[in-house]
């Protein structure tokens, strides 16, 4: 809904509901998209769905070491209305760095995510085709029944991430992903 239409529906001002939405949005609960209307965002979804493992908090840690390996971002991207959704991150602390907005939506027939949730890669490459000045690298994490639902991926500036080091980047996302895989139940690759 836009704000218009949940200031009406709540009884309360624009401007109010605005500063409300906005901080909510900071914080994952809600995702502001580039039409201004609101849904709910992972950090929400996460709750309204207790029973399944959350795959955020399986992944954080493999994230982590992903980013400090590496020094640049690592993502869980979660497949989410033919859309690839950034449910997770990893960023380093150094002033200069990719940043991936929780909630952030990317196409699915792009990128080095798109390479392996498209078709049946182990890991893609993406040397900037999604963004220029961009290269990363994903691999997909698989669920019980085989499902490709998410990737773990790492991203970075080109001149940092040389073509070699990405390579290594792919092998380690393979890796974590695999790892994440079996945590929630996929059968050991």
């Amino acid at each position: 809904m836009g704000i218009s239409e949940l200031a009406r529906g709540l009884n309360v001002s624009k401007g109010t509901l605005r500063d409300v939405l906005l901080t909510l949005a900071h914080f994952g609960f809600v995702i502001r998209d580039d039409d201004t209307r609101f849904r709910l965002g992972p950090e929400l979804r996460s709750l309204a769905d207790a029973s399944a493992p959350d795959l955020r908090a399986l992944a954080q840690p493999y994230l982590v070491s992903l980013m400090e390996t590496f020094g640049e971002t690592a993502i869980l991207g979660i497949v989410a209305d033919g859309s690839l959704e950034i449910a997770g991150r990893a960023e380093p602390a150094t002033d200069l760095h990719m940043t991936a907005p929780l909630g952030r939506r990317l196409p699915m027939d792009k990128g080095a995510h798109g390479k392996v949730l498209g078709g049946r890669e182990d890991v893609g490459y993406d040397d900037q085709e999604l963004f220029a000045g961009v290269r990363a690298a994903a691999a997909p994490v698989v669920d019980a029944r085989g499902r490709r639902i998410a990737v773990v991926m790492v991203v970075g500036f080109k001149e940092r991430v040389d073509l070699r080091t990405l390579r290594r980047i792919g092998e380690r996302c393979l890796s974590a992903a695999r790892a994440l895989s079996q945590r929630i139940g996929a059968e050991a690759a």
